[in-house]
């Protein structure tokens, strides 16, 4: 998420928007401090006096995404489900396979995602998918993935380099019977990393 960029700003708090503690993925009771690393990271500024002020309009997030919510059946290399498969718009037979801006990765210099999906598939799972190529992509660069507020821990992901469907991917998967996408076709979503 990002602060609100006027009104209102604390420390603590349960309001997403308005709360220094969420934005930088703590507890909203957590113990902060306007001097320590963590803050003064967030509000860009490294030394002397800093106000509550300085944080409006500040996010944590080290990439958002704003996905176009598309689905899909099960054909080709996409998966059944609802999200976006591409990160341009497109339809594919009777599917609108969704669509992201701006379709590229920061934490892993600007690597092409290939999607961001809720699978229908077997249990169900998250699918967070970047076009590695022949790029190694290590299993580091962010911490949370957030979709319309609902949190993806990358520690809890499995982790594959080349999936069995399409080689040159690099997944991470959530194993969840929650669909944080919903099913309308169209709907926007912001995926943001931490």
């Amino acid at each position: 998420m990002t602060l609100a960029s006027s009104g209102t700003i604390s420390i603590g708090g349960t309001t997403a928007t308005r709360s220094i503690n969420l934005e930088l993925g703590r507890s909203a009771t957590a113990t902060s401090s306007l001097g320590e690393t963590a803050l003064r990271a967030l509000a860009n500024d490294t030394s002397g006096a800093i106000s509550m002020s300085t944080f409006r309009g500040k996010s944590a997030a080290l990439d958002t995404q704003t996905v176009v919510v598309g689905s899909a059946a099960a054909q080709q290399y996409l998966n059944s489900g609802y999200g976006s498969f591409t990160t341009s718009i497109t339809t594919t037979g009777n599917r609108d396979v969704g669509g992201m801006t701006d379709g590229t990765f920061n934490p892993k210099s600007n690597i092409y995602i290939r999607g961001i999906w809720y699978s229908t598939i077997g249990n169900g799972s998250v699918v967070f998918a970047l076009r590695s190529l022949a790029t190694t992509v290590a299993n580091s660069g962010f911490t949370n993935m957030n979709i319309a507020g609902v949190n993806f821990t990358r520690s809890s992901a499995i982790f594959t380099n080349t999936d069995s469907y399409y080689s040159g991917q690099t997944l991470w998967s959530w194993t969840t019977s929650s669909n944080p996408f919903g099913t309308t076709d169209g709907a926007t979503k912001v995926v943001t990393f931490t």
